[in-house]
């Protein structure tokens, strides 16, 4: 799915596969925190959250890859709810995202400031020449309790 995506390096996808293994591994439940959705048969997306250290409340949004086939259907954004939910429910008050300044990175961008995400900063040439990092923020309700619905999608927390 992550190579699917058609965005992420080789380098990138090593990456996400270690977080993955990490979360799946973790009795910890804050150091990598692990959701998918499914189709009822595939995996269809899944996200990546985690406390960031050295911080009171603050929790990074690691990973989120949506399966192409599944995109514009309501997982991306029932994952992120689903995860800002657990966040919440773990003490976490403002959830944070680096992503690419790339162009093919633009529905990325856009999907975060749909979600509520704010645009807090941009570091030039951040993961490459031409390659910015492109930085959000989101200061999260406190209950934690938005609804998480998408079409076609279930979310199941790793076990």
């Amino acid at each position: 799915m992550l190579h699917l995506c058609g965005v992420f390096s080789r380098e990138e996808i090593l990456v996400a596969m270690e977080v993955f293994g990490d979360g799946v591994a973790s009795a910890d439940p804050g150091r990598y925190a692990l959701f998918g959705a499914d189709d009822g048969e595939e995996l269809r997306g899944y996200i990546c959250v985690g406390r960031v250290p050295m911080t009171a409340s603050t929790w990074d949004l690691y990973w989120l890859c949506i399966h192409p086939e599944a995109r514009r259907r309501g997982v991306g954004r029932s994952l992120v709810t689903h995860g800002e939910a657990y966040v919440a429910a773990h003490g976490g008050r403002r959830l944070a995202v680096q992503t690419s300044g790339r162009p093919d990175y633009g529905p990325v961008r856009a999907f975060y400031a749909t979600m509520g995400f704010q645009l807090v900063g941009r570091i030039p040439d951040y993961f490459a020449d031409h390659d910015d990092g492109v930085f959000y923020y989101r200061v999260l309700e406190p209950s934690g309790n938005r609804a998480v619905t998408a079409e076609g999608a279930r979310l199941r927390a790793r076990p």
